[in-house]
């Protein structure tokens, strides 16, 4: 059947119209974050779950697109070279190339990629029934590229990146920035979220009360010294060790001395001992966290790899990391670090390297330490004496106060970089 020039104009528009219909589509659906269609599933926007089963197969989608639009985009070309050569005879050729190449551009690529990039979401939701029926009539020819395809990037050592998760931490943590300012979430909740990251990276030994500041009491010790220190540190719970700090054997709570009629003079310590829960220095917190809800626990002896008391942990410590300092009417508020000026500090020398670097905004860094004070000793290399001052990169430290065998105090002097 012959079809005169103006049937064949017409077939010609209406390719050039498919051709800007799959431009406009690949441009929508690629540009979604199956975040934002999942957020569309769960309101329950009508065509969202089409939507979210085409994005889940990413390849196969952009497939079809492209057949598709090749498809039709040849088609067009080859027909608007049977017009012009009807009109221009042999110079028909070049016309017909010169005029599709402008009108493949301006309305079967730019135009629609501009309009649908405008507005993915609503571009997306309007055309996602026809894509998928495009995907099953073309299925077959999908299937045979899509393996010719993966051939081709085995063979130039691609790897298949289907499996990567489609939101990583670093993203989710750069959206929960933005939300806060955007105003949708206060500085609070914004330090919570963060805080929720970072309590997966750390270990017991990070937050954990040092070995050198551990408050426990001997088997031996008189219940009246023992209520005299509970009255005087107001802990609710003190470890008890026979020998040393290196053999805890037993919790005593305050609860089970006051709601019992206790005789000082048979008082027995070892009858109110709770048994002690013991964890590693390495062990993420996370995990201990949730060991120590499920066993109702509320303070862990931590042990070294000798076995010997690194420290200990109370399910207080571990809260803390999320939403920050839990403060009682008997906490004393002291800070880590003391502004004196804004390049002069006084700093605990316990305070931990991570929060030293965010206050002083440096980055001081060690495999080996995790508070300052650790790291100045190693900078050393020996344990200083009051006043020694020793300079790295453009800090200095002086030693303020020595306790004993570990530095309490240190100042720090920042020296503005040239």
């Amino acid at each position: 059947m012959n079809i005169n020039n103006s049937g064949k104009i017409i077939i010609l528009f209406f390719l050039l119209a498919l051709s800007s219909f799959f431009s406009a589509s690949e441009t929508a659906l690629m540009s979604l974050s199956k975040l934002r269609v999942r957020y569309l599933v769960d309101q329950n926007i009508k065509n969202a779950d089409i939507v979210s089963k085409l994005i889940d197969n990413p390849n196969k989608l952009l497939s079809a697109i492209l057949i598709g639009n090749n498809i039709v985009n040849i088609g067009a070309s080859s027909l608007a070279t049977v017009i012009a050569i009807d009109y221009f005879s042999s110079a028909g050729v070049g016309i017909a190339t010169g005029i599709m190449t402008i009108l493949v551009l301006i309305f079967g690529e730019i135009t629609p990629k501009s309009f649908a990039a405008n507005d993915p979401e609503k571009i997306s939701l309007k055309v996602c029934k026809i894509i998928s029926l495009t995907i099953i009539i073309l299925n077959p020819i999908i299937i045979i590229f899509n393996k010719l395809t993966e051939l081709i990037l085995k063979l130039l050592g691609s790897k298949n990146n289907s499996k990567k998760p489609f939101i990583t931490e670093d993203e989710l943590k750069t959206l929960v920035n933005v939300g806060h300012e955007e105003g949708i979430l206060e500085i609070e909740e914004k330090a919570m979220i963060h805080n929720v990251f970072e309590f997966t990276d750390l270990q017991v030994k990070d937050i954990m009360t040092q070995r050198t500041n551990i408050i426990a009491i001997q088997l031996c010790t008189p219940y009246e010294d023992i209520m005299e220190l509970f009255k005087e540190e107001h802990f609710s719970r003190i470890p008890v060790y026979e020998n040393n700090v290196d053999e805890i054997v037993g919790i005593l709570h305050l609860k089970d001395l006051i709601f019992h009629n206790i005789d000082n003079d048979n008082f027995d310590i070892k009858e109110h001992l709770r048994t002690p829960y013991f964890t590693y220095e390495y062990k993420p917190i996370s995990e201990l966290f949730s060991d120590m809800r499920k066993k109702r626990v509320s303070l862990s002896i931590v042990l070294d790899e000798y076995g010997g008391t690194a420290g200990l942990i109370s399910i207080e410590d571990l809260v803390e990391e999320i939403v920050g300092d839990l403060d009682d009417e008997y906490d004393e508020h002291t800070k880590n670090i003391e502004i004196i000026n804004e390049n002069e500090f006084l700093v605990d020398g316990f305070t931990k390297l991570s929060e030293v670097n965010e206050i002083l905004g440096s980055s001081i860094e060690s495999e080996d330490f995790d508070t300052i004070g650790g790291y100045i000793i190693g900078e050393f290399g020996w344990i200083p004496q009051e006043g020694d001052m020793i300079e790295v990169k453009d800090l200095t430290f002086i030693i303020d106060k020595i306790d004993r065998t570990r530095i309490s105090l240190i100042k720090i002097i920042k020296h503005p970089k040239i």
